[in-house]
């Protein structure tokens, strides 16, 4: 027999729902806006949003973790208002905005702008805030005289108007800053001790000062003046104060004179002793920063220094001179003492330097070629006896260098000087005048000290001309060329009066001093008509280029000529 086995089986059909998870990292954004504030201060944040989203919630919480942002929010936009938080929306901008007043440092960090969504994720901006010390004050560097007072200005933040003030001695707010002064007051009141008072003002202005009287030298040094605060940093004003030795103690005082463009030199003596001492110059006060040169440099800029110390003298030279350089200076030795610096200033220099450029009037002569002119050159009674010079140009700085004639040297060349005492007034004469001396001129008078005294001079030197009468005038100077061994004519012309008179012809650089050319067989004279006679050069040489004299008449030692420059080329 068989056995048959009946299974049942039962097969139950399940159905599945899928679903689609999207994970994302609980950190915010890609991009960060940084912002920054003052401590006591308040800073406001953009967060923009899209237009959908203008209806929407929208809140502000501190971090960087979208998934608890709502829940632990600072403020939103159903509280507009919460202690230093403020939210204002604006929709049509499409922007909110969140204030934070009164700024602590403990506000520095990270926050996130977000909008609520009905679904999917919330929207949100990520900011980096950043709160910055109530500080920033620079150091300060203030400069008195010993004897004298100082007034610190001391600002601080106007709540804490109350804390306490103070004032060390010292470059750090630690133990290590000599507490010297500190009082607590509200407004309008001094504290006074010693040579110290602090004044505190009232109101919004949050400065109190500090005065120091009765300055000495070992006041010098660095300063802390502020408010110490409950928690946090002190907030403070770093002053580094220099005190220098009254100017009054300057061994002499000199003064010193130079012209724009031009070098100057600056002798400076000082004590025996201090031979190994640092040599300074320094201008205005005379503090750290006014220093220009000192010994230890050699050179700086426009600077040179030296010392002698075989005759205790040390020397600065300034150059390329400017007008703006003119002003008291000091020459100083540096003396090292236990603590401080202390200058001593050997001497007082008053610089006056001059544009090299003279005079503010100017005398016009006018002088004729080959002819004379004097010039007069007044002087005062106190320069009877001083030299007198005159020089070519108008540089003051350089015109006795290059004088042409003074007065211990009255004769050269076509220069002559005459000094008349009794009048006051030197006179110059210059003879054989040409065209080249056409230009500027000075009249000097040489001073022990200071700058020498000048007088200005325009010389114009005109072309000879005619003066037979008013229809003959000024006629002017004529160019001729030629080729070798070929022939050249040009014309003499003179006033028909000397028809019958001598004609002349030579040659030279002046009419009065010229060789006499009537005898030379290449060089013809013919009448062309009543008032001119022409003058041919046949077989022309090298040698007949040059500067000729032509005319008619007994006046023609006198300037009654005509003059023509001739060249000669090759063929």
């Amino acid at each position: 027999a068989r056995l048959y086995y009946v299974f049942l089986l039962t097969i139950k059909i399940l159905s599945y729902k899928i679903t689609k998870y999207n994970l994302f990292t609980d950190r915010c954004c890609d991009t960060v806006n940084n912002i920054q504030g003052n401590e006591d201060g308040s800073v406001t944040i953009s967060c923009p949003y899209d237009s959908q989203s203008v209806n929407k919630l929208k809140f502000f919480c501190r971090g960087n973790r979208p998934s608890t942002c709502l829940q632990q929010a600072v403020i939103t936009s159903s509280s507009t208002q919460d202690g230093r938080f403020r939210l204002s929306d604006d929709r049509k901008s499409g922007i909110f905005t969140v204030t934070i007043s009164s700024l602590t440092l403990k506000d520095s960090g990270s926050y996130l702008c977000g909008v609520q969504r009905n679904s999917g994720f919330d929207v949100f901006t990520a900011v980096e805030l950043e709160v910055k010390e109530w500080c920033c004050v620079k150091s300060k560097v203030i400069s008195k005289t010993a004897g004298h007072e100082v007034t610190l200005q001391c600002p601080y933040p106007p709540n804490h108007q109350n804390n306490r003030k103070f004032l060390c001695r010292g470059s750090q707010r630690s133990k290590h800053c000599e507490l010297i002064s500190h009082h607590t007051e509200k407004s309008s009141t001094s504290w006074k001790s010693r040579r110290v008072v602090l004044v505190f003002r009232g109101g919004k202005s949050g400065i109190f000062t500090v005065t120091i009287s009765s300055l000495t030298l070992k006041d010098s040094g660095s300063y802390l003046c502020g408010v110490q605060r409950n928690s946090g940093f002190d907030v403070f004003t770093a002053v580094e104060l220099e005190v220098k030795a009254p100017l009054s103690s300057a061994a002499g005082s000199i003064r010193v004179f130079g012209y724009e463009g031009g070098d100057v030199n600056v002798s400076c003596p000082y004590d025996r002793g201090f031979e190994g001492h640092q040599k300074y110059l320094c201008n205005h006060d005379c503090r750290y920063a006014d220093v220009l040169i000192t010994t230890s440099q050699g050179s700086s800029g426009k600077y040179s220094i030296h010392d002698d110390k075989t005759t205790r003298i040390f020397t600065v030279t300034i150059s390329d001179l400017r007008l703006d350089d003119a002003g008291k200076y000091w020459c100083g030795v540096t003396r090292i003492g236990r603590d401080i610096s202390i200058e001593t200033f050997a001497v007082s220099n008053s610089f006056v330097f001059l544009s090299d450029r003279c005079c503010d009037t100017v005398n016009h002569i006018q002088g004729t070629e080959d002819g004379s002119v004097t010039i007069s050159c007044p002087y005062d009674s106190q320069s009877v006896n001083k030299l007198k010079f005159f020089c070519r140009g108008n540089r003051p700085s350089t015109c006795l260098q290059q004088a042409v004639i003074t007065s211990s040297n009255t004769q050269d060349g076509r220069f002559r000087l005459s000094d008349d005492r009794k009048s006051g007034i030197f006179t110059v004469t210059i003879s054989s005048l040409t065209l080249k001396n056409s230009g500027s001129y000075l009249c000097g008078v040489q001073r022990n000290s200071g700058f020498d005294v000048f007088t200005a001079v325009q010389l114009e030197v005109k072309e000879c001309c005619y003066f037979y009468s008013s229809e003959w005038c000024c006629a002017k100077s004529k160019n001729m060329s030629g080729v070798m061994e070929r022939s050249v004519t040009f014309q003499c012309p003179y006033a028909p009066q000397h028809h019958n008179d001598t004609m002349f012809l030579c040659k030279g650089d002046g009419a009065s001093n010229c060789t006499d050319m009537m005898g030379q067989s290449r060089f013809v004279l013919s009448n062309v008509s009543s008032s001119s006679f022409s003058v041919t050069v046949t077989k022309l040489e090298a040698g007949d280029a040059g500067t000729y004299w032509c005319g008619s008449g007994p006046e023609a030692n006198v300037g009654n000529f005509t003059r023509f420059h001739l060249s000669v080329g090759e063929r």
